[in-house]
């Protein structure tokens, strides 16, 4: 009974996922993946996860690995509060050969990914 109510929060925490996306298919990728194709995941709604880091003048937020794989995140006001903590998100990846690679987070969607990990 027990497996079956976990189940069962995890469906409901996953089904808010997709809502809070739109019903948008949602692709898992990790900070390499996206360092070496970023041009292929331009554009689409991604899961990923790293730890969060700061960089004052000017003041701006990146997600970053292991081996130095670094995506900027944004708004910085969603991850100000976890700097130095490994964080998952969920949002829209973009790629700009002079810009960089940058994840807008969906609020909503990681909120519920959030919680369904808990």
């Amino acid at each position: 009974m027990r497996k079956w109510i976990n189940g069962m929060w995890l469906g409901l925490a996953v089904a808010g996922l997709l809502t809070a996306c739109g019903g948008e298919r949602v692709s898992p990728v990790t900070l390499e993946q996206l360092a070496a194709s970023a041009p292929a995941f331009d554009g689409e709604l991604v899961e990923t996860e790293g730890v969060v880091n700061r960089f004052d003048d000017p003041e701006h937020y990146w997600l970053e690995d292991e081996d130095i794989n670094r995506v900027a995140v944004t708004p910085g006001a969603s991850v100000r509060d976890h700097v130095g903590e490994r964080l998952r998100v969920v949002g829209r990846f973009s790629y700009h050969q002079e810009e960089g690679r940058q994840i807008e987070i969906d609020p909503a969607a990681t909120a519920a990914l959030q919680a369904s990990t808990h």
